[in-house]
């Protein structure tokens, strides 16, 4: 299933309407939603029940014809008529060029702490959403709440010289600083055409337009790459005790703390770190730690979580579950002594779940108890 205005009506209309929905629609939700920040906001107006029951108006205009177009979608016979009247109503709301969110109101400051479900906790937190702010090589802040393609944006491309790429000796590379908070990730179209999608707590820099030669970008944090091909042209990509030079691949680079991890999902890369060198094959991961660059089999899976917007846990200790939730729900975390270090624990859940949610299936797979006050969270043991 693409997504396609009617299809994606026809899964919003599922969920306003607590119908079940398939794991491949819920593939197609969340790419919906990572998109565009509207569309989060659109979706969050729906489930509230704030749009769809006022759309009377919509339905009398064209009902008839886009309940026609999402009924040839169903599969099921056995639909209630109020399902399709719903998807035909979002249907007609996602024709409309960036559905009414033309006369809404600004969102308002997106409050994160929220009333919580469950006692114990003194509030819940929301997931991560779009943000960040960009340094520009001015010094000028741009804020950003959506994707962004640096071709298409004016404010990137000012003061920058038509000619820069072919001047042979540059006393400095002009480079913009896009900087992503805790809570927050972001997609960012290079001038090449190579997508970014960084992470929570990441920093990227990277230039205007790129020299005659070579492509080159600056991170800190993590980010997945989907570099646009050019064979003339290797793109790289530096962290602090690292480098990795590439053609056109995809591939994930995790740089948060005191060591750099590749993981590559399709093409080839070479990693280099102090002097030591490797070439990776799809479904390997190099690591710089303890003095030595060491390639292993991935998880890809595991690996590429983040991304597809799931929390997946495959053996991980607390130190490393209490790491992804720092960085998406933006949080100060507590351990008390008696909480081991050492052993692990699997689960999965989808990342645009609130804290609770995630906390909950976390004491299901463990012998942990989670207690959590604004943004500081403790953990101890059951």
């Amino acid at each position: 299933m693409d997504a396609n205005p009617i299809d994606i009506a026809a899964i919003l209309a599922k969920k306003y309407e607590k119908q079940p929905v398939s794991d491949n629609e819920m593939a197609v939700l969340r790419y919906w939603l990572a998109k565009n920040i509207k569309n989060q906001r659109l979706y969050e107006e729906i489930m509230r029940g704030s749009v769809v029951p006022d759309l009377e108006w919509l339905q009398n205009l064209a009902l008839d014809d886009a309940w026609k177009q999402v009924k040839r979608k169903q599969k099921s016979k056995s639909r209630r008529s109020s399902l399709f009247v719903a998807a035909a109503s979002i249907a007609l709301l996602l024709s409309f060029g960036l559905y009414w969110f033309t006369n809404l109101p600004e969102a308002p400051t997106r409050e994160r702490f929220v009333a919580s479900p469950n006692a114990k906790h003194k509030n819940d937190v929301l997931p991560a959403g779009f943000g960040a702010k960009i340094i520009l090589a001015s010094g000028d802040e741009l804020k950003v709440d959506d994707t962004l393609n640096v071709m298409s944006h004016k404010s990137l491309l000012e003061n920058v010289s038509p000619n820069t790429s072919d001047v042979v000796q540059q006393p400095a590379p002009v480079l913009h600083k896009l900087i992503v908070p805790a809570a927050n990730f972001f997609k960012l179209t290079l001038a090449d055409g190579t997508n970014v999608w960084v992470n929570a707590k990441s920093e990227l820099r990277f230039p205007p337009q790129f020299a005659k030669d070579e492509r080159r970008v600056f991170l800190s944090g993590e980010a997945y790459f989907e570099v646009a091909k050019d064979a003339n042209k290797p793109f790289y990509v530096e962290t602090e005790d690292a480098e990795v030079r590439v053609l056109g691949t995809h591939f994930n680079v995790a740089a948060y703390t005191d060591h750099s991890k590749t993981t590559l999902v399709e093409g080839q890369v070479a990693v280099r770190s102090h002097a030591q060198s490797a070439l990776l094959a799809p479904g390997q991961s190099a690591q710089w730690a303890s003095g030595s660059l060491k390639v292993k089999q991935a998880n890809l899976q595991k690996e590429l979580a983040w991304k597809n917007h799931v929390f997946f846990f495959k053996e991980d200790n607390i130190v490393s579950i209490s790491h992804q939730l720092k960085l998406w729900y933006d949080l100060e975390v507590s351990l008390t002594s008696n909480v081991s270090l050492t052993a692990t624990y699997s689960g999965e859940i989808r990342r645009d779940a609130r804290l609770s949610e995630v906390l909950q299936m976390l004491e299901y797979v463990s012998d942990l108890d989670f207690r959590l006050d604004q943004n500081k969270l403790l953990i101890t043991k059951k």
